[in-house]
């Protein structure tokens, strides 16, 4: 199995929806009634052409839809003969072709996939998700995809004041503006749980995030999963999951049960997607799934080769282990161990040794070789460093994310110290994951160590073909190292605001790596909070398409966690 078989086979579901309102009849001559579309002034566009009323009627976007507008009437003059013209097409009445019909003008010919023009009336608009009016998504520029729906209609929340709204970005190179969308609650304390993934079957992205329960310091008696709508940049509406689990920080998501909706799991339990009714219905199904309710962090990835998702859970008191859901996924997920090398985080999964099966690594001192079909998991020891000086023979518990960093075709690992500054690359030498070169990022020359670092990604963010390197701190400071090409990572400050268990994914479907980030949002641990006590949830918007970059969907060799579809757009 290769690494683009990582755990993420989950396809899009694609929803297409067509829907017609009538236009306002003629005033005058035995006009037809026209079908434009749902909303908006104009005829609209549809299926096949309707044909053309005398009196400017109602009509709608015709973004969405599959085929252009109807042709207009035949026969022109006074009031008008109303004819019938082809999809798309239509000969032009007296009136003026096209355009915005007056009383007693002829309807306008329609005109295929653009705007939904014909019939009398003002042409619709197109819809963002297709700036030619066609209905096709377009494959650079813009929101590629429109948003399937919003179950809030209008523009979003305006921001309250303090918030630092990015409008021109800090960096050139990579590109990022800011956007608000929203606080988790009024006691946003101790917020983690995250995914980024297309919850709705809509095409674009959504988030989810949990707050710890009361089990755990800080937690919150019943304490909620939410999961974040994208409607647009500066409008994302927030929906209940649900409540009843234990967890301390770890969440994640796929598609337990194979339905086509991705789930989400959290600390000792997983709920399940509602399907069509996610954007109106109550409180998901929730199953518990026996995995610890004090997991710190879980890690989604195909663990047992048969294409399905098992999630990885992590904290220092328990052996790091791996649960899988069983036939039926409602009933207690399969249990298998690891070792008794425990850490507080720092799980990640992808193949480390060339053998097509996908390795568990826990933080910064021990991988974990995939057995296959039998045997046990054997712990592979990876040297200490310095700069991640372990607390234990278990190493320091960093935060950590694979990718392959150097482009040979294996993969190395990224490490940034837990709520430290020290930042560092590990190079897979042999391929095998038996030798491992340290390279630092961060103390290293003229950049700093940071501090109250608490957010990893790894992904192509400029677009250029090879993985960087995404660091972020609790609340402050986000930066991006650039992959030279020749094994060293150049630092970008790109953006200010929250980076706390950050997801990564092409949100907008527009081409370029999205990301969302969060403040861990506990007063009485301020690490930067105090500063900000905002305590928002923050998209952070990559400009790089509309800015003339290029667009691009295939991804190069990284994991990119927690998305159980890679992040990808629907085609």
């Amino acid at each position: 199995m290769t690494q683009d078989r990582l755990a993420w086979r989950l396809g899009f579901l694609v929803l297409a929806a067509c829907s017609t309102d009538s236009a306002s009849p003629s005033n005058t001559g035995p006009a037809t009634t026209g079908h434009p579309a749902t909303t908006g002034s104009g005829g609209g566009a549809g299926t096949s052409g309707g044909s053309g009323g005398n009196t400017a009627g109602s009509g709608g976007k015709a973004g969405n839809t599959m085929s252009g507008g109807a042709g207009g009437a035949t026969t022109g003059g006074a009031g008008g003969t109303a004819g019938s013209g082809t999809a798309g097409s239509g000969t032009a009445g007296a009136g003026t072709a096209g355009g915005a019909g007056t009383a007693g003008t002829g309807g306008g010919a329609g005109t295929a996939g653009s705007g939904g023009a014909g019939g009398s009336g003002t042409g619709g608009s197109n819809d963002a998700g297709s700036t030619d009016g066609s209905g096709v998504p377009d494959i650079s520029g813009g929101d590629a995809v429109a948003p399937g729906g919003c179950s809030e209609p209008g523009p979003g929340p305006t921001p309250p004041t303090g918030f630092n709204r990015i409008t021109t970005p800090m960096d050139t190179k990579f590109p990022f503006t800011t956007h608000w969308m929203g606080t988790f609650s009024e006691t946003s304390s101790c917020v983690a749980m995250t995914s980024l993934t297309d919850l709705d079957n809509d095409g674009d992205q959504d988030f989810a995030s949990g707050q710890r329960d009361q089990s755990s310091s800080c937690g919150v008696a019943g304490a909620p999963m939410i999961w974040w709508e994208y409607c647009s940049p500066d409008h994302w509406v927030k929906h209940t999951v649900g409540t009843g689990y234990q967890s301390a920080a770890a969440g994640g998501a796929g598609d337990f049960d194979g339905d086509g909706w991705i789930d989400l799991v959290v600390g000792n339990s997983w709920f399940k997607n509602p399907g069509a009714s996610i954007k109106t219905s109550g409180p998901w199904m929730r199953y518990a799934t026996g995995a610890p309710g004090r997991t710190e962090e879980i890690t989604m990835g195909d663990l047992n080769g048969d294409g399905k998702l098992d999630a990885l859970c992590v904290e220092r008191s328990i052996q790091p282990q791996w649960w899988t859901p069983g036939a039926n996924p409602t009933s207690p997920w399969i249990l298998t161990i690891l070792s008794s090398y425990q850490q507080q985080q720092g799980g990640a999964i992808a193949d480390l040794d060339g053998d097509g099966k996908n390795d568990v690594l826990v933080g910064d001192r021990w991988w974990y070789k995939n057995p296959g079909d039998a045997g046990l998991w054997t712990p592979e020891t990876i040297p200490a460093h310095p700069a991640f000086a372990p607390a234990s023979t278990n190493g320091s518990e960093p935060m950590t994310m694979i990718g392959d960093l150097d482009g040979d075709g294996d993969n190395d690992f990224a490490v940034h110290t837990h709520w430290g500054g020290n930042i560092a690359w590990m190079e897979n030498t042999d391929a095998l994951g038996t030798m491992w070169a340290p390279h630092m990022i961060a103390p290293n020359g003229g950049v700093q160590a940071k501090s109250n670092l608490h957010g990893l990604l790894i992904g192509d963010f400029d677009n250029d073909g090879d993985a960087d390197i995404f660091v972020a701190q609790n609340q402050g400071s986000v930066w991006i190292y650039e992959n030279s090409g020749n094994r060293t990572f150049i630092e970008h400050l790109v953006a200010s605001g929250p980076g706390h268990d950050a997801r990564v994914a092409d949100v907008d479907c527009d081409g370029d790596l999205d990301i969302v980030g969060k403040p861990w949002g506990n007063p009485n641990e301020p690490r930067g909070e105090l500063a900000a006590p905002l305590r928002a949830h923050v998209y952070f918007k990559n400009e790089l398409v509309e800015r003339g970059g290029m667009a691009v969907f295939d991804r190069p060799k990284v994991e990119i966690w927690n998305v159980p579809n890679k992040g990808r757009c629907r085609p």
